[in-house]
């Protein structure tokens, strides 16, 4: 760790002069290997700033369609009533700060960047949302929290001495593959002073990436041999049985 914050300090110093506060950030690693009995990782961010001002972290994975559901109780049983089909919604979002948002800046500047839970999701293009509409997005918000795939840590990120800074971030067993973006904000007075992204890949290795991407670029054939597979299963069984 000492060895990181060696580099990162280097790199600082070498780096020329900018408009605003300069930041160099790098992560423990660039790369997370799902492989065969993964229970998930933890990433973990090493920063060095060159001014005082707080530290802002968002993590953010590739975005996925979510369709969230409401079920309703029709003749004494639950069906689905109604759905909200969220396009691209974040399979991963997170955020780390050194202190609650609210005391490090307006919500507006964090509305502009789309930091915070409540400006991960994606918004209506006129902007407006329904009272319908917010309600399946905060449940939507709700089931990811509850999976470890959204989450907010207003004292997620800490400093080792004035101008060193970390935060780290669990990856949940179930976390999605695909390219990540850790966005680094410096907010000083209530306004953005320094902004930096780094690149996080997250994918799979072994056995079970050869049977994704199979499934991925030839689903026909997928679905055959998974068929054949579970027939040659069932037919094996059953002769086991019939010994017995």
């Amino acid at each position: 760790m000492i060895r990181v914050f060696v580099l990162l300090l280097a790199a600082l110093a070498a780096a020329p002069a900018a408009r605003g506060q300069a930041v160099v950030v790098d992560l423990s690693d660039r790369r997370i290997e799902i492989a065969t009995g993964f229970t998930g990782a933890e990433v973990l961010l090493f920063g060095v700033r060159d001014g005082a001002a707080d530290v802002v972290v968002a993590l953010r994975g590739p975005t996925v369609p979510v369709a969230v559901r409401r079920k309703s109780r029709r003749l004494g049983v639950w069906l689905n009533t109604a759905q909200l089909v969220v396009d691209r919604a974040p399979g991963y979002y997170a955020v780390a700060s050194n202190r609650p948002l609210a005391e490090i800046a307006p919500a507006a500047l964090f509305a502009e960047h789309r930091i915070g839970l409540e400006n991960a999701l994606p918004r209506p293009e006129s902007g407006f949302v329904s009272a319908r509409e917010g309600a399946f997005l905060e449940a939507l918000a709700r089931v990811m929290t509850a999976r470890g795939l959204y989450r907010e840590s207003p004292d997620g990120v800490s400093f080792v001495d004035g101008r060193l800074f970390r935060g780290a971030f669990a990856l949940p067993a179930d976390v999605p593959t695909g390219r990540y973006l850790a966005d680094v904000l410096l907010v000083s007075d209530g306004a953005l002073a320094g902004r930096r992204t780094v690149e996080l890949t997250v994918r799979k290795t072994g056995f079970g990436a050869a049977v994704f991407d199979f499934a991925q670029q030839r689903p026909l054939a997928y679905g055959l041999a998974a068929a054949a597979v579970a027939l040659a299963a069932g037919w094996g069984a059953g002769a086991v049985f019939r010994r017995r």
